[in-house]
C-alpha cells in the first residue's frame, strides 16, 4: 500500500434525507483553526456507526482525502462525544468529552448531518445537543433517551 498523496480540506457538505420533509437537504460545516482570523471552527456532527443502528455525536478536528492505490479515500478525524441520557428537568440530550483525549477516523461518507452543540456553561458543565433548531433535528433525535 503506497500513499501517493494527501490533502486536507476545511470544509464538507454533506446530504442527507430530512426527517421532517423526505427532502434532500444538504449541510456545511467547517474545519480550520482560523475561521474568519477569529480563531478556531471545529464543527460538530453526527456519524453513522457500526453496527448501522448506532450513531455517536463528535468534533471534527480534521478532513483530508488520501490518494491510495488510485482510490481516493475521504476521512475525517474526530474527538467522540459520550452521549449521556437526556436531563429530566430540561429535555436535552447532554454529552461529555471522552477523557484522554480519545480521537476515531471515520470515512466522510459516514458523516449523516451537522449537529449544533452548546459548550459547557458556568451553570451546566455538560455539553448539550440543540435539537430544537429545526424539525428535522427534533424529529432525528426524539428517540434518543
Amino acid at each position: 500500500m503506497l500513499i501517493k498523496q494527501v490533502i486536507p480540506f476545511s470544509s464538507c457538505r454533506v446530504t442527507y434525507d430530512c426527517q421532517e420533509t423526505g427532502l434532500k437537504c444538504t449541510d456545511l460545516f467547517w474545519v480550520t483553526d482560523s475561521w474568519q482570523h477569529e480563531g478556531p471552527q471545529y464543527d460538530c456532527v453526527l456519524i453513522q456507526g457500526w453496527p448501522k443502528s448506532s450513531t455517536f455525536f463528535a468534533r471534527v478536528l480534521g478532513l483530508f482525502s488520501v490518494l491510495l492505490s488510485g482510490q481516493t479515500y475521504n476521512l475525517a478525524i474526530l474527538r467522540p462525544f459520550i452521549r449521556k441520557r437526556r436531563n429530566k428537568v430540561t429535555g436535552y440530550i447532554e454529552l461529555e468529552e471522552v477523557s484522554g483525549g480519545g480521537y476515531e477516523y471515520c470515512f466522510a461518507e459516514s458523516i449523516i448531518c451537522a449537529v449544533d452543540i452548546i459548550p459547557p456553561t458556568p451553570n451546566n458543565g455538560q455539553f448539550v445537543v440543540q435539537d430544537l433548531v429545526d424539525g428535522d433535528a427534533y424529529l432525528r433525535f426524539i428517540s434518543m433517551k
